[in-house]
């Protein structure tokens, strides 16, 4: 296949660092039915008074054995006996936990990509990691710290999720619990430098601040690659990863890669970009699926890898802040895929639980992944699960979307779409 380069695309070039933003994030699943009665007839009684004292003595004398056997620890003669036994129906989880661990890459590399130039943090590279698993307890909308794990339900797929630009995972909580719901643990680091946390930290917060620690995004291919690797150490009850509980809750193996906005651009880079391909072929497990909500590119030669893994991008057709050529640049040189086209959804909306396309994206990205984990994502298969008409669109490989360009938005106008909309 062709490879194509980011120049195909003067005008995302020239733009240097894309998607400079400043906004302020604020940190952070009838009625039971009762057995009829069963009236008698009066006239039984009334026919039958004799009979019916008779059965209450015999009746009596019966559960008084009963009591004697029972309080005497049974009969003296053991004989064969029958016993029942009640199976309760498996219990089902109830809300979504949410556990924090930390990660340390001591690789001395790790960080090093732009480093020593300003705007990335150097290795050691601590990634903060949030994990969002099915519990037994707890809300099904809110995540709450510590709930029980549902064992009992294990092992589960997970998802390695990718944070965007001064976010946090915490951003992302109506998406990320929807695929919790639907039977996955998710695991969101928190990135060094592109976090909310750090980026509201900087004092006095430039524009040039703000382009510097967004620069670090060529280093979380490597965090991403890092982080799935500490789940599957984990996920096989490795005591080292500190993470352990996670043995009979994460499915070995099984692991799926999603990220939005910058978050995005860095699975799409570990996955597709030559510059990550060496990252890529030494995961201790590949992807079965991956999912680019509103991604386009970095830098460099981009084409799929031997034995693609499935790939569904989502992307506005009027997103302002990463623009829909810049997706389509990135869907033509990956080598295809699904596409979900949202109508009119702002950058953010679909994916923070804002707006009518965010339970289509909810639904739809869950459905994939299922499918994909099986091996068979099918368009006619996943249709099924696009029920808003005129508010999203799916395509599949063998259909592939028209994209119509937007203008090139001025930068204020760019920060102006990147900003986290109002959830309240």
């Amino acid at each position: 296949m062709a490879r194509h380069t980011s120049c195909d695309n003067p005008a995302a070039e020239r733009r240097g660092v894309r998607h400079c933003r400043f906004p302020q994030v604020s940190g952070a699943y009838g009625s039971s039915r009762r057995p009829r009665t069963r009236r008698l007839d009066p006239a039984v009684y009334r026919r039958r008074r004799v009979g019916v004292a008779l059965t209450a003595v015999v009746t009596a004398a019966l559960l008084f054995g009963i009591v004697s056997l029972i309080e005497g620890g049974g009969p003296t003669s053991q004989g064969p006996t029958t016993s029942t036994t009640t199976t309760l129906p498996r219990l089902r989880p109830t809300g979504i936990g949410l556990k924090t661990v930390t990660w340390t890459d001591t690789d001395p590399n790790a960080g090093l990509v732009v480093n020593p130039a300003p705007g990335g943090s150097a290795g050691p590279r601590t990634l903060v990691t949030e994990i969002f698993y099915p519990a037994i307890g707890g809300s099904m909308k809110t995540p709450a710290t510590d709930l029980e794990p549902d064992y009992r339900g294990g092992p589960f797929p997970v998802i390695v999720f990718a944070h965007g630009f001064d976010t946090l995972p915490a951003t992302y909580k109506p998406l990320l619990s929807s695929w919790v719901m639907g039977g996955f643990v998710v695991v969101a680091p928190l990135f060094p430098d592109e976090n909310a946390n750090k980026i509201n930290s900087l004092v006095p917060r430039t524009v040039t601040q703000s382009e510097l620690a967004e620069s670090d995004v060529v280093n979380e291919p490597y965090d991403i690659a890092y982080v799935t690797g500490e789940v599957e150490s984990a996920a096989s009850g490795a005591a080292s990863s500190g993470a352990a509980w996670l043995k009979g809750l994460a499915e070995p193996g099984k692991i799926a890669l999603a990220g939005h906005s910058d978050g995005a651009q860095a699975v799409a880079a570990l996955v597709y970009a030559e510059k990550y391909a060496a990252t890529y072929e030494a995961m201790p497990s590949r992807p079965f699926g991956v999912v680019v909500l509103s991604g386009s590119e970095l830098s460099g030669t981009y084409a799929p890898p031997a034995e693609a893994p499935a790939v569904l991008f989502v992307q506005s057709a009027v997103d302002g802040c990463n623009l829909p050529q810049e997706a389509g640049t990135l869907f033509h040189d990956a080598g295809g895929g699904f596409f979900l086209e949202l109508s009119g959804a702002h950058h953010f909306s679909p994916y923070v639980g804002v707006g009518p396309a965010a339970p289509t994206v909810e639904r739809l990205t869950a459905a994939f992944l299922k499918s994909a984990l099986a091996g068979t994502p099918s368009l006619k298969k996943l249709s099924a699960f696009d029920t808003s008409p005129g508010v999203a669109k799916l395509y599949g490989p063998l259909k592939p979307p028209v994209i119509t360009p937007l203008a090139e938005p001025s930068q204020a106008e760019r920060s102006a779409a990147c900003t986290v909309p109002s959830t309240s």
